[in-house]
């Protein structure tokens, strides 16, 4: 009787724990089933784009990774989210899994406004991952390479599928500066340019592919250059319309800076080495005889050079300046070495005439007036905004004191 007690026991115990364990079974589900229901896709979403925010890359990509794969968003936005997420593998330097994320948003959606963007990462993806045949088709495929009009142009270069033309080649040279077009007039020279543009271009096409046309540094860069063009263009117009100069302004100004226009104390000489101070003599004779090596250049006081390869020296050139015409400089060193001179020519310190530096007075002149120009109507600009500025420079000795 007592053992038929104890099994009626055990079994009413063991109803009663396959009861609990059954109620907090459906109590998980249930509260399963209620977090689901509460977890939107949008807060998916908003989950994923709050880790990006705050720089959990890694993170956020598992986030968009899981909601691509439940979301019911209609094709161009679930496009739009793939091609984000492949950008945040290209930044983790993923590049397969950028590559699949980019190629499904195209499926999705062909024709996004992102799409010059997404095909130059396509390409800078597989060049990065030495795929450099596969970068150079999707770059042809995806990229229209030929300008306008060039068919009819005789074509004087071909790099893959990119044609050079002549029309090209005389449009980059005809930018350039005056100094650098005058360098090109053989064909010796044409030619050496062109090979240096060709290489220019392959190498910029290199860059491209790796994305380094994106880079923020660059973009500010090319961003400045083109405020600095702009702002040329439009100062080379004010300059145009308000420089007047006319030859009476040019001997004013020459009569009023005079002292800078002189030419100072200098010599013509001729000189050979001493190898050995016992020939001096000699060595003397020979400069008086006219057998010494002739420097043609001016040697003016206060330099410190000394032509035909001599070197530099102040205290030879200031001894060189206490001898007169016809005498002979005692023995003087420059470096390791000694030399004796003989005085060609001797001209004073002497004001050089309008006439004789016309062209220079007239040059600074202009250059002055552009100056003034320029500053005026940097002027009347800021003048003419609301303009305040806060910026106060660190003087050095508040520096020093903290």
């Amino acid at each position: 009787m007592k053992n038929i007690l104890k099994i009626i026991i055990a079994v009413i115990i063991l109803l009663f724990i396959l009861a609990g364990l059954f109620f907090a079974q459906n109590l998980t589900n249930y509260a399963n089933c209620s977090w689901k229901a509460a977890w939107t896709d949008k807060m998916s979403l908003d989950y994923a784009n709050t880790l990006l925010a705050k720089g959990l890359n890694s993170n956020a990509a598992q986030a968009f990774e899981a909601y691509i794969e439940k979301s019911q968003a209609d094709k161009k936005d679930l496009a739009s989210i793939c091609y984000k997420l492949g950008n945040i593998y290209i930044d983790l330097k993923d590049y397969e899994k950028a590559l699949t994320n980019f190629y499904k948003s195209e499926l999705l959606n062909s024709d996004p406004g992102y799409k010059q963007d997404m095909d130059q990462k396509i390409v800078s993806a597989l060049e990065n991952l030495g795929l450099s045949q596969q970068a150079q088709y999707e770059l042809d495929s995806r990229t229209s390479i030929e300008p306008a009009g060039q068919k009819n142009e005789k074509i004087v270069v071909r790099i893959g599928k990119r044609e050079i033309t002549n029309q090209e080649i005389d449009m980059v040279i005809n930018r350039l500066p005056e100094q650098i077009r005058k360098g090109l007039n053989s064909d010796n020279a044409k030619l050496r340019f062109v090979r240096e543009y060709v290489a220019t271009e392959v190498l910029y096409e290199k860059g491209k592919k790796l994305g380094l046309d994106k880079n923020t540094n660059i973009r500010y860069a090319v961003e400045d250059f083109k405020k600095q063009l702009v702002l040329q263009e439009l100062l080379g117009d004010e300059i145009k319309r308000e420089l007047k100069i006319t030859p009476e302004d040019v001997a004013l100004y020459y009569e009023a800076n005079k002292g800078k226009y002189s030419v100072d104390e200098r010599v013509k000489v001729s000189y050979l080495e001493l190898n050995d101070q016992s020939k001096k003599d000699e060595v003397s004779a020979k400069l008086k005889q006219g057998k010494g090596e002739k420097i043609e250049q001016w040697i003016e006081r206060g330099s410190v050079f000394l032509p035909a390869g001599i070197g530099e020296s102040a205290e030879a050139v200031e001894s060189i300046f206490k001898y007169n015409k016809g005498e002979i400089v005692a023995p003087v060193k420059v470096k390791d070495r000694l030399y004796m001179f003989i005085i060609n020519q001797k001209e004073p310190q002497r004001q050089q005439g309008f006439e004789e530096v016309r062209a220079q007075v007239e040059r600074e002149y202009r250059m002055q007036k552009e100056q003034q120009i320029i500053q005026s109507f940097l002027d009347k600009a800021v003048e003419q905004q609301e303009i305040e500025i806060f910026y106060q420079p660190k003087i050095e000795n508040e520096k020093a004191s903290k």
